[in-house]
């Protein structure tokens, strides 16, 4: 079977764009932040999507007291292990393209603002961590997303150049962070970034298929 994807490496991003995890997190931190009188708002969402936990952090310390940061972490971390355990799913699109792409013959990274132990339990779900041939996480970058570094690593991993790479995106920042990195880019719509926030990726798409990724061709 011949196959076409525009590069030598594809990078996807984990939450929200393999997995649905967005929406745990989301609850996670509005049970604990509901504890302390305060309820999350449509602009807190997009203020906090695709950030890592210190951004959010901050984001929300400007709007209600969370106490003893270390406390609140903890807090925060057993609701989202909770929820994750019972309420986690993969998005069969983006599980089926990866698998199709190492199938293929390409090398897959994940570069995601979440820890490496986070995203790998993400893949295991799925048995893809055997598919995956790096992951950067969130402890291995001094600057996180929007910034490149995070796409760059990955690149640096797979030996690839970034302009041979395409990344697979869902939020602003994810898809800023791959754009600066100079990786051709596309958006996933998952519902909860607004496609006008993801106009800077090359390519914008309400589900994703290997035909998005055109056309570099190998041989399976």
């Amino acid at each position: 079977m011949t196959v076409a994807v525009p590069g030598e490496a594809v990078v996807f991003d984990c939450d929200g764009t393999l997995a649905d995890t967005e929406p745990i997190s989301d609850r996670a931190w509005a049970d604990v932040l509901d504890g302390l009188g305060y309820e999350p708002t449509a602009e807190d969402r997009l203020a906090t999507v695709g950030r890592p936990y210190a951004v959010t952090f901050a984001h929300f310390a400007t709007r209600v007291d969370l106490g003893d940061p270390a406390a609140f972490r903890q807090r925060v971390r057993a609701r989202f292990q909770e929820r994750f355990a019972s309420e986690l799913r993969l998005f069969d699109d983006a599980v089926e393209v990866l698998r199709a792409v190492a199938a293929g013959g390409l090398p897959v990274a994940v570069a995601s603002s979440s820890t490496r132990a986070h995203v790998h339990r993400v893949l295991e779900r799925a048995d893809l961590n055997d598919l995956v041939t790096a992951v950067v996480g969130a402890e291995d970058v001094q600057q996180h997303k929007p910034h490149p570094e995070p796409y760059l690593l990955a690149a640096a991993k797979l030996s690839v150049a970034a302009g041979h790479c395409r990344a697979v995106e869902d939020t602003e920042v994810g898809v800023a962070s791959a754009r600066a990195a100079g990786m051709h880019t596309i958006a996933v719509l998952r519902g909860h970034v607004p496609a006008a926030a993801l106009g800077h990726a090359d390519r914008i798409v309400e589900s994703l298929t290997i035909a998005d990724l055109e056309p570099l061709t190998w041989t399976s």
